[in-house]
């Protein structure tokens, strides 16, 4: 069976020519997991790019250190299961692992790294980049969580159009911007960042309802003082630049950040340049700048809840008086309502909602509790996201088409 199992993973590493479509699947198009698994799909995800972590052995020093690796990124957990979908659970790590270790061998691949039942392997590609993969299996669960980056080069684009902006907005939370530029050590626009200037200009007018904070970054010369002096005037010309062309400059919050938040390291003339930047960030549930917060007054109202994978469409009201009332259409055509009181932590970032069906704190009330967290969107749009396991989640998704991201837009 082992040897059945061995010979079926040998082919997992496929030609690596054939071209990957990441849009089209959740699964790494390359990679196959041990016979008989089965995607936890609201578990797993998938980013075009993104970075990771991975743990390497130093050759020359023989040490642990860390990698960060950037590219197309998935995270993947799979489950064994018998045909009737029962979970396999006599498989050992060893076993797991070494069907990864000898399926990347045979495609020229290495392990980097093995240590307390997790093994790191690396697979060159036929286009030239390299495949970084982790292996942590949870045997008595009959589980592998599969990280695994495709490392290529990023081509970064100097402008970004009002659409780019936007969808790098909706995933990340910010962009950005190398096509702002200001003479030497002023905070003069140069003429060349009139074009980048006019596609923010779209952006605010195509999307009424977006915030942003408008960041200004340097690079390390000169000292901290000025760098953070220098890099608030800049914030701030792009702001007085978009309110000439009838933005709403109380939309934007300008912050200069100096040389404290660098991209790249600062020791050669091409990093220097990554930090010299832009960045238009949307503000987290607690926003720096103190303008844009979640407090009780900001939820109090109704809200439709986009269409997520639990429920095709949906609305929720919360009242001055701690209480909601929650009704939703589920997906295969039943109705749903909940309602009880809310609890919200605005000390926190972000900040923690209770959703109960009773009194929230009441003894045994944990049991029947969404904890979710939230965070601000827009002006006129919230996220919160619970967990499946009644505890808090670690952090937000990118996947809000998921069961346990509900998309609030205040009703009108």
């Amino acid at each position: 069976m082992k040897h059945f199992k061995l010979l079926f993973l040998s082919i997992l590493f496929i030609i690596f020519a054939i071209p990957v479509h990441a849009q089209e699947t959740k699964e790494h198009p390359l990679i196959r997991p041990f016979p008989g698994s089965v995607l936890a799909e609201n578990m797993s995800k998938h980013n075009s790019f993104d970075a990771y972590d991975f743990y390497y052995l130093n050759e020359k020093t023989k040490k642990r250190e860390k990698k960060t690796i950037k590219g197309e990124y998935w995270k993947l957990l799979y489950e064994v299961r018998t045909k009737s979908g029962q979970r396999v659970t006599n498989i050992s790590t060893e076993e797991f692992l070494e069907n990864y270790r000898v399926a990347a061998k045979e495609k020229g691949g290495q392990v980097v790294w093995e240590d307390r039942g997790m093994v790191v392997l690396t697979i060159p590609r036929e286009d030239g980049g390299m495949t970084w993969l982790q292996v942590q299996p949870s045997a008595n669960l009959g589980q592998q969580y599969l990280s695994i980056v495709d490392e290529k080069p990023f081509k970064k684009s100097l402008t970004f159009g009002p659409a780019e902006m936007k969808a790098a907005l909706d995933k990340d939370g910010r962009v950005q911007l190398y096509g702002i530029l200001f003479d030497v050590d002023e905070a003069t626009l140069k003429a060349e960042s009139v074009k980048q200037l006019q596609h923010v200009v779209t952006l605010m007018k195509d999307n009424p309802e977006l915030l942003l904070e408008v960041q200004g970054h340097t690079d390390d010369r000169g000292s901290d003082d000025y760098n953070l002096k220098l890099s608030q005037q800049r914030s701030e010309t792009v702001v007085t630049y978009l309110g000439l062309f009838g933005i709403d400059t109380g939309r934007l919050v300008p912050k200069g950040y100096g040389e404290s938040k660098p991209v790249e390291p600062n020791t050669t003339e091409e990093g220097r340049a990554k930090n010299r930047r832009v960045e238009l960030v949307k503000p987290s549930a607690r926003a720096t700048s103190g303008k844009v917060g979640i407090s009780k007054e900001l939820v109090v109202g109704t809200w439709e809840i986009a269409p997520n994978r639990r429920a095709s469409k949906g609305s929720i009201t919360f009242d001055q008086g701690g209480t909601y009332v929650m009704n939703e259409k589920l997906q295969d055509g039943s109705g749903v309502g909940t309602k009880g009181e809310y609890k919200l932590d605005t000390s926190l970032t972000p900040v923690k909602i209770d959703l109960c069906l009773d009194k929230c704190g009441k003894p045994g009330s944990e049991w029947n509790t969404r904890f979710g967290i939230m965070r601000i969107l827009s002006n006129k749009k919230l996220e919160i996201r619970t967990s499946p396991d009644s505890k808090y989640p670690s952090g937000f998704s990118n996947d809000t088409s998921e069961e346990y991201t509900m998309i609030l837009t205040r009703a009108e």
